[in-house]
């Protein structure tokens, strides 16, 4: 639904070239393992990025505690930690990050910006959306004071504070936010056609959720086609679009259509992350049901299982998100007459309620 946290990152950061040799110079030296670092993370080879950027960090403490290099740092290693769940420690050292550009920069700097948007990114990740809201808040009227209303780092605070909104089902107030941003983006003419994307899906998600097909339609297909000029025909970014767009002809009841966006989605999912991973789950997921809803019984089947597949592998402790799966596939063995089949897939979804419920109650 909403824009990731290596997204949100490509927007308001620029990515940096990696050295190919290993520098003497201490702050050549820092820069290869900063740069590499970061070019890690931004390919989603997070323990590399985090190897890289700790032997960043250790070279930047040399150059002194108020060092910007420091911060840089320590910022972008919070983003890291962030991406592999370790969001305690990723606070604490966006928080630190702050700390260093405020005293140094100013409150009101757009490097202090720069970490309000981290510690707002990873409040959102964890759940907590009411602080994620106040750091970008902060952030967006650095940004609007410092740049002025028609900036990047404006727009991206915007789909920030639209995601945050959507997330908690102000979708009035997300549609608003993700309209700004989108008008904004569109008034730069600098700024990359791509940096649209991510607004446009948004936004059409949240037409999506209402039930507007008419409105979200035009989003979705030009985020399609901006996502595959921009990216290419095997990016992520264009199956998350595609995904939608298939669910979106899914919801509007014609199931024959989205089986044509879904497959390509999922087939983008699988060579680009590999077969086990949950974003592939996911989509496999949704194929069941529109393939269930074609009469393609078999497919479904298929579809169903690998989805039951790679979230038990993937997501072990996701007992509720595997009960939710085993539930829809009896579902559909059960509108197919199957009741004997879907019995044990119905008692097992049972089994992992009650675990979870007793997992979650109060001591």
């Amino acid at each position: 639904m909403k824009a990731t946290m290596m997204w949100r990152l490509a927007v308001i950061l620029v990515g940096l070239a990696c050295a190919p040799v290993r520098a003497a110079d201490p702050d050549e030296a820092w820069r290869e393992d900063h740069d590499a670092g970061w070019k890690a993370f931004r390919a989603a080879r997070l323990d590399e990025a985090e190897r890289r950027l700790r032997s960043a960090e250790r070279e930047a403490h040399a150059f002194g505690q108020d060092d910007p290099r420091l911060a840089t740092t320590l910022d972008h290693l919070a983003w890291v930690l962030a991406a592999k769940g370790k969001l305690d420690e990723a606070e604490s050292l966006a928080k630190r990050a702050l700390e260093m550009r405020q005293a140094r920069q100013g409150a009101d700097s757009l490097a202090a910006a720069r970490s309000l948007n981290t510690l707002g990114c990873i409040y959102d990740n964890a759940g907590k959306l009411d602080q994620a809201r106040s750091f970008f808040e902060r952030c967006l009227a650095i940004r609007e004071k410092v740049k002025g209303p028609n900036d990047l780092g404006v727009a991206a605070t915007l789909d920030n504070l639209g995601a945050v909104a959507h997330l908690q089902n102000r979708l009035d107030e997300a549609e608003a936010y993700y309209k700004r941003a989108l008008a904004t983006r569109e008034q730069i003419p600098s700024a990359p056609e791509v940096t649209l994307a991510p607004t446009l899906h948004n936004l059409a998600t949240c037409y999506l959720e209402q039930g507007r097909y008419d409105q979200a339609e035009p989003l979705y297909r030009r985020a399609v086609a901006i996502w595959e000029k921009s990216l290419g025909p095997d990016h992520p970014e264009l199956a998350t679009s595609l995904e939608a767009l298939a669910w979106l002809e899914y919801k509007r009841g014609n199931p024959v259509e989205a089986t044509t966006f879904n497959k390509r989605a999922l087939a983008i999912l699988e060579r680009a992350l590999g077969p086990d991973h949950p974003h592939v789950g996911r989509c496999s997921l949704k194929q069941g049901k529109i393939c269930c809803a074609c009469g393609h019984v078999e497919d479904a089947d298929t579809s169903f299982k690998e989805a039951i597949r790679i979230c038990k592998k993937t997501a072990p402790n996701d007992l509720a998100g595997l009960a939710k799966i085993l539930e829809e596939y009896a579902g559909m063995l059960r509108t197919e007459g199957r009741a004997a089949e879907a019995e044990p897939y119905e008692a097992r979804a049972r089994s992992l309620r009650e675990m979870t419920g007793r997992a979650t109650a109060p001591k």
